[in-house]
């Protein structure tokens, strides 16, 4: 699995990079928009049964997508950015009391299946929004979201003890958050000396602030797709990917951690 996950990163991440780099905003944005709506088909698996179910939830997303991105202006993105990035927060808190039990819920159920619409269409909106603004922001996100998770993967393996969320995610532990935040850290400071000339004065420790909040939030991004696929039954959102799952699976961190990003550039 380790060898699948290492050919497929080989492969993807230089043409995510060019893509990112050198596609024109409105390409750029065409090719993440298929991108969510691969990853609303695989939410949809896991929360309907029906074909024409599944068809209506990719229909629902495709329009949302639309509207965020020909029907807003620059204040409407914003408070997008914010609304999404307090919506994670309650998503977090909404894991941290999580209870097994609570599985089969009609609450739940219903939660799980209306938040796709959120995560997906404002994580879009988020990362074309940090394309248009400037794509190496978008590129360093994803740099950053690539770097903790794959600290958090080999951390939590020569190191995890003490397990995160056994009851969501057993091969979550304490230690792989804390190497995920030592990756965004160090991740945290070539950005620092790329734009050192657009901080304000004063505002590299908010901006590395940013950058491990960020990676903590992409780390619940995780979570609550595992919450979805146990709730479902599944062990990976799709077979897309080798090695990694599906494309949900792979996309996760960066659906939750983009607002947030994208809310803490504007501030800066």
């Amino acid at each position: 699995m380790l060898k699948q996950r290492v050919i497929s990163g080989a492969v993807l991440v230089p043409i995510v990079a060019l893509s990112v780099l050198k596609l024109a905003h409105h390409w750029l944005a065409l090719l993440l928009a298929i991108v969510a709506l691969a990853a609303a088909w695989e939410w949809s698996n896991m929360v309907a049964s029906r074909l024409m179910a599944r068809l209506f939830y990719m229909l629902v997303c495709a329009l949302l997508l639309a509207l965020a991105g020909y029907g807003l202006d620059e204040n409407q993105v914003r408070f997008l950015m914010l609304a999404g990035s307090g919506y994670w927060v309650f998503i977090l808190l909404l894991l941290s009391f999580y209870q097994p039990n609570w599985l089969g819920s009609y609450l739940l159920n219903s939660f799980l299946r209306y938040s796709g619409y959120a995560v997906i269409t404002i994580g879009w909106l988020a990362m074309t929004a940090l394309h248009e603004q400037d794509p190496a922001l978008l590129l360093f996100l994803l740099g950053l979201i690539w770097v903790a998770d794959s600290a958090a993967y080999f951390g939590g393996k020569k190191f995890g003890r003490s397990k995160l969320a056994p009851a969501l995610s057993p091969g979550k532990t304490h230690a792989g958050v804390l190497a995920a935040m030592a990756g965004a850290l160090a991740w945290s400071l070539p950005g620092l000396w790329v734009w050192r000339h657009e901080l304000q004065p004063g505002a590299a420790v908010y901006f590395v602030m940013l950058c491990l909040l960020s990676a903590l939030i992409s780390v619940a991004g995780d979570l609550f797709e595992s919450l979805l696929k146990r709730h479902a039954g599944k062990k990976d959102s799709g077979t897309l990917i080798p090695g990694h799952g599906g494309v949900l699976d792979r996309i996760d961190s960066m659906l939750a951690a983009a607002p947030g990003f994208m809310l803490g550039c504007y501030w800066l």
